[in-house]
């Protein structure tokens, strides 16, 4: 996924004055995983903005505020930072601003939050929407009737949009991370709104796929993200613009006993012929459905044979998918 062009990654709404916006409405939260329910939020955000002339903006907070409040049990995030800005971007949000969060910020009260991060003398705010039940300031005093006295005050547009509900239960990005971490696929990627999906880089690994089951992988190095349970799975591998079918391993490659059981790999086949070399390059894998667990075999032709039976159910479970 491609960040829009001309998109301003930023640090306070006063720094928007230096790109020419004068005029701002902000939508606030962390938007981990820019899930379904987010995208409710961003739709109302750039209804206010088209309603008041403004640039629509998102102002969202790093690190996670969990892991500054609660260092001892910091969430895993659904994306990175990155990954979150490029989303929100793709939604046809140009500007992101992201706040610091600290262990002092955390302690400012609601209506010192509010002047950190909202105030700029140079840059007019025009409207704030956040989801109904978002606290902020120290202790979380702060909530949406403390928003809204502050927009009725300032002659600002405020809406505090519902909670999203899907199959009776509410989306949110604990709920995906719970999904994901259960290895319930189907249902993480429904609250996304899209795959769920890994980056990384395609490093070097003991050419066991290549050399041995004829079936060439790129091995991927994640450094953030939530890693689905041991198994095989269907899905795609994105590089450079092209997205690629991908028949996707998670596990220890059990069959091959000289392995470290505790080294976990993450690999993708490219059943499309791609041919290129790709080592210490970014590569996202999306997972679409979950196939069958990590098995050990008593010989390398039974692995290679239910590769073969794997690779077949993938092919023919994304052409259904392509044509739905």
């Amino acid at each position: 996924m491609e960040p829009i062009r001309n998109c301003i990654n930023t640090s306070s709404v006063e720094s928007l004055a230096q790109h020419g916006i004068r005029k701002v409405s902000v939508a606030i939260g962390v938007f981990d995983g820019v899930h379904v329910g987010h995208q409710r939020l961003l739709k109302e955000l750039l209804k206010i903005a088209k309603e008041t002339d403004s640039t629509p903006a998102v102002l969202t907070f790093y690190p996670h505020p969990r892991q500054i409040l609660n260092p001892a049990e910091p969430p895993l995030l659904l994306v990175s930072q990155e990954k979150k800005v490029q989303i929100i971007n793709s939604l046809g949000i140009n500007v992101v601003i992201t706040f610091p969060f600290t262990k002092e910020f955390a302690s400012d009260d609601a209506e010192t939050f509010l002047q950190d991060c909202l105030y700029s003398p140079d840059v007019k705010l025009c409207g704030i929407c956040v989801g109904q039940k978002w606290r902020f300031g120290a202790g979380g005093k702060g909530n949406i009737h403390t928003l809204d006295k502050f927009a009725k005050k300032e002659g600002i547009k405020f809406s505090a949009v519902e909670e999203l509900i899907l199959d009776g239960h509410p989306v949110s990005s604990s709920a995906i991370r719970r999904a994901v971490t259960g290895g319930l696929l189907d249902k993480a990627n429904h609250m996304l709104g899209r795959l769920y999906s890994l980056c990384g880089k395609v490093e070097h690994g003991e050419n066991i796929a290549t050399k041995i089951l004829d079936c060439p992988t790129a091995n991927i190095s994640v450094s953030q993200g939530i890693i689905p349970p041991k198994g095989v799975y269907a899905g795609y591998a994105v590089y450079g613009g092209g997205r690629y079918p991908a028949a996707i391993s998670i596990g220890t490659a059990p069959t091959f006993k000289h392995r470290d059981p505790a080294h976990l790999l993450i690999e993708a086949h490219l059943m499309d012929g791609f041919g290129e070399m790709i080592y210490g390059k970014p590569l996202e894998i999306e997972f679409l459905k979950y196939i069958r667990p990590e098995l050990c075999f008593s010989s390398v032709e039974m692995l290679k044979e239910q590769i073969g039976n794997d690779i077949s159910k993938i092919r023919e479970l994304l052409k259904k998918e392509k044509k739905k």
